[in-house]
């Protein structure tokens, strides 16, 4: 698991430039060491972390053998009149994009699981679906409601794991 710079135990600053270099790093490590050689390789991200493996994904397909994301935004412009309503007109100064609609689409052959709490607090729904609308990967993309699952804790619902396995088993394990 990755620990972005500014989160968990790392140092520094989050920022979208740092957490996109984080990210390629942590992937080209895992791709030169030897002990990865034959591994499948999943990029999984949830929240801003779906952002990130998104976009990772978008720029490293050939070396990634499956997507899943859960409970992610379409980027951060489109989130905020969500979040912060006062502040709908002002997205034009946002900072942080995370472009992930357009992201998204430049995934041409990985598959995507798409992971959606119904009751996300934070995302709003439709912004899982729009990207679920969005991806056109010739892998393949499936699609996993959980009418119970909030922003956090999507994970503790029934099924959850059991559906990340029947995808793995069906898109990356093939041969097995």
């Amino acid at each position: 698991m990755l620990s972005y710079r500014g989160y968990g135990r790392s140092e520094g600053t989050p920022s979208e430039k740092g957490l996109r270099i984080d990210a390629q790093a942590a992937l080209d490590y895992i791709k030169k060491n030897e002990v990865f050689k034959d591994t499948k390789l999943i990029i999984y991200g949830q929240s801003l972390g779906g952002a990130v493996a998104i976009d990772l994904v978008s720029k490293n397909e050939e070396q990634v053998d499956a997507l899943i994301i859960e409970n992610t935004f379409l980027s951060v412009p489109k989130l905020v009149p969500h979040l912060v309503p006062q502040l709908r007109y002002l997205t034009f100064l946002c900072i942080q994009i995370w472009p992930s609609d357009k992201s998204i689409k430049k995934i041409k052959q990985t598959p995507i699981l798409f992971l959606s709490g119904t009751k996300d607090e934070i995302i709003p729904q439709q912004h899982m679906k729009s990207l679920y609308e969005l991806a056109q990967p010739r892998g393949g993309k499936e699609w996993k409601e959980f009418s119970n699952g909030m922003h956090n804790d999507t994970i503790l619902q029934p099924g959850y794991f059991q559906n990340i396995g029947w995808f793995i088993k069906r898109n990356v394990c093939l041969d097995e």
